[in-house]
C-alpha cells in the first residue's frame, strides 16, 4: 500500500510574503536561504535522460524517500563536486515529491543567488533504480536549465543532436574549483539497491578527458591531490563519465539479461474454482437409464380406484371408473469434444489430458443439474400466495404456501428453490426464527423440517418452487458419469477426444411441485 499523500501546496500561494521570490518551478527565500519546489512529478513521462532511459513515469509507489532527507544534497548542473545546499524536507503530495532545500553558506550558493538564479530555474532529481528497474530512491538534486519533465526537471536531458549544448559562462566556471570537491562517497552505500543505476548527468558542455577517462586515473588523482593540487583539474565536470554502468534484469533499457539466464518456475495448473457440486439433482429421485426410451404408466387422477360408505346386506359395493395414462420419455444427449495435438500423448504430458477430462466431466454435471432445474420449474403447478405476516420475509412465506400446496396432495415437501433476491432475505433471518416459522407453517415434526432443503436458483424473479422428492425422476446413463471416446486423427497429427452423457426426465406427479410468485 502506498503512503497517504499530502495535499499539494500551491507554490504561488507561498510567494505571498514579500521576501519570497519565484523562479522557474520553485520559490526561494533569499533571506532564509531556503528553496522549495516540485522535484519529482507523478504520472508524467520523461524525455530521454543521460543514461538512455526514456518515458520513465513515477508514482507514489515507485519513488522512495530516504529516512534521513539530509543525505540528499543540492548541486548545480548535476555536478556532485559543486554542492550548494542540502534537503530539509521531502514529502509526497498529489502532484509529486515536493522538496525544501537549505542553501549553504558558501561562495557557490552565493553565486547562484546573485548570478545564476535566472538561468538555473529548474529542479532536477537524481535517483537510483532498484532491481525491478521501475522503482527508485531519491539520492540527490540539482539546479538546472532544463529537465526531462515539463513540470519539474527530472534527470538531465541527453544531448540533442540538432542543437549545440550551451557553453557555461566563464564566471560560473570560476566558481567550480577542485578544492571544493567533497570526500569520496562510501562505496558500501552503493549496495542498498539490487541494481544500481547512475543517473547523475554530465554538466552541459563538459568534456570527459580522453587520457584520464577511467576510474584508476581518477582515484590516483584524488590520492595525489595534496602534493599536486592540479591533479583533479582534468576531471572537473566529468559528471557521469565514472558512473557505475547498468546491468538490468529488464527494461527500460535494451541491455538486459533476465530472458537469457532465468529458469522459469513451473507451478503447473493454477486453481480457478472448486469442483462443481450438483445442487438440484439430489432434490428429486434418480434412476439408471437402460434404454433410449423410458416408458411407464400412472393412474388417471380422475379415475383412480376409490372406496365409499357401504350399507351391507348384500348391497352393491361402491365403485368408480378406472383408467391409466402411459408416460414416455426419450433420452437426450449432451456432448463435447476437441482435437488435441498428439504431442501431449507422445511426450507423456498426462497433466493436460487429465485436466481436460476433469473439466469436461464437471461441465457434464453442471449441464445435467441445469436440466433437472428446468424439469422442476417446467412441471410446477401454480399456487396463489397468502398474506405475509409482519416481520417475515416474503420468500419464507412463499415457501410455506408452496409446502401447504404439496401437503394437500397427500405428499411431504422436501425442498424449495428460491429466487436469489428472496433467498437473501431468508438468509438474513435468524436460524431459530426460520425453523420456528417453518414448523408452524408446515404443521410437521421438527425432524421433517430439519431435512427440508432450501436452495437459491434462477427460477424467476419473486418466485419460489416447493416440491416433494418423489414428484419427478431424473434418469442418467451410468449414474451421470460421461462416456469418454478417443480416436486417432492421423492426417491431422492429433487425437479426437469427446464425452457423451445421456439423460431423461419423467414427472411422476406435477401436483406435488408448487410454484408461488410473490409481489
Amino acid at each position: 500500500m502506498s503512503e497517504e499523500l499530502a495535499p499539494s501546496d500551491s507554490l504561488i500561494e507561498n510567494d505571498s510574503a514579500s521576501h519570497l521570490e519565484s523562479y522557474g518551478d520553485f520559490t526561494y527565500d533569499p533571506e532564509a536561504r531556503t528553496l522549495r519546489g516540485l522535484l519529482v512529478p507523478f504520472g508524467e513521462p520523461s524525455r530521454t535522460n543521460s543514461t538512455g532511459q526514456t518515458g520513465v513515469v513515477f508514482t507514489a509507489d515507485t519513488i522512495n524517500i530516504p529516512r534521513d532527507v539530509s543525505v540528499v544534497t543540492l548541486n548545480r548542473e548535476h555536478d556532485r563536486y559543486d554542492p550548494v545546499g542540502r534537503a530539509t524536507e521531502l514529502k509526497k503530495t498529489e502532484r509529486g515529491v515536493e522538496a525544501t532545500f537549505q542553501l549553504a553558506d558558501t561562495d557557490e550558493a552565493d553565486s547562484w543567488l546573485s548570478r545564476q538564479k535566472d538561468k538555473l530555474r529548474k529542479l532536477s532529481a537524481e535517483v537510483r533504480f532498484a532491481a525491478d528497474g521501475l522503482s527508485a530512491r531519491i539520492s540527490g538534486a540539482a539546479l538546472v536549465t532544463e529537465g526531462a519533465f515539463a513540470s519539474a526537471g527530472l534527470f538531465a536531458l541527453a544531448p540533442d543532436a540538432e542543437e549545440d549544448p550551451e557553453t557555461p559562462e566563464a564566471e560560473e566556471a570560476e566558481d567550480k574549483t577542485p578544492d571544493a570537491a567533497p570526500a569520496q562517497e562510501n562505496p558500501t552505500n552503493e549496495m542498498e539497491e539490487d541494481t544500481v543505476s547512475s543517473i547523475v548527468p554530465d554538466a552541459p558542455g563538459a568534456v570527459s578527458p580522453a587520457a584520464n577517462d577511467n576510474e584508476a586515473a581518477l582515484f590516483a588523482a584524488i590520492a595525489n591531490r595534496q602534493s599536486n593540487p592540479e591533479a583533479l583539474a582534468p576531471f572537473a565536470n566529468a559528471g557521469a563519465a565514472f558512473a557505475v554502468q547498468n546491468l538490468q534484469a529488464s527494461g527500460p533499457s535494451t541491455v538486459t539479461i533476465e530472458a537469457d539466464v532465468t529458469v522459469p518456475q513451473a507451478v503447473r495448473e493454477l486453481w480457478q474454482r472448486r469442483p462443481y457440486r450438483s445442487r438440484y439433482t439430489p432434490l428429486i429421485n434418480s434412476g439408471t437409464l437402460l434404454s433410449p426410451t423410458v416408458t411407464g404408466w400412472k393412474w388417471d387422477a380422475t379415475k383412480e380406484p376409490t372406496v365409499g360408505d357401504y350399507a351391507g346386506n348384500l348391497a352393491e359395493v361402491p365403485t368408480s371408473a378406472l383408467d391409466t395414462i402411459p408416460v414416455t420419455a426419450q433420452a437426450a444427449i449432451i456432448a463435447g469434444g476437441n482435437k488435441i495435438d498428439r504431442k501431449y500423448y507422445d511426450f507423456g504430458n498426462t497433466e493436460v489430458i487429465a485436466s481436460y477430462m476433469r473439466l469436461q466431466t464437471e461441465d457434464v454435471a453442471r449441464k445435467l443439474d441445469a436440466k433437472v432445474l428446468s424439469t422442476i420449474t417446467g412441471a410446477a403447478t401454480v399456487t396463489a400466495p397468502g398474506t405475509v405476516p409482519a416481520g417475515v420475509p416474503k420468500g419464507l412465506a412463499a415457501i410455506v404456501d408452496g409446502a401447504l400446496g404439496v401437503i394437500n396432495t397427500d405428499n411431504a415437501p422436501s425442498f424449495a428453490i428460491v429466487s436469489p433476491e428472496l433467498w437473501r432475505d431468508i438468509v438474513m433471518m435468524a436460524d431459530k426464527d426460520k425453523l420456528a416459522y417453518l414448523n408452524a407453517g408446515f404443521g410437521l415434526e421438527a425432524g421433517d423440517v430439519e431435512s427440508f432443503s432450501i436452495q437459491p436458483g434462477n427460477v424467476g424473479t419473486g418466485k419460489v418452487i416447493v416440491g416433494a422428492k418423489e414428484a419427478a425422476t431424473f434418469y442418467t446413463l451410468g449414474g451421470g458419469a460421461p462416456i469418454r471416446v478417443e480416436g486417432l486423427a492421423v492426417h491431422n497429427g492429433g487425437v479426437d477426444v469427446a464425452v457423451f452423457a445421456y439423460w431423461a426426465a419423467i414427472v411422476n406427479n406435477a401436483a406435488a411441485i408448487r410454484s408461488v410468485t410473490v409481489v
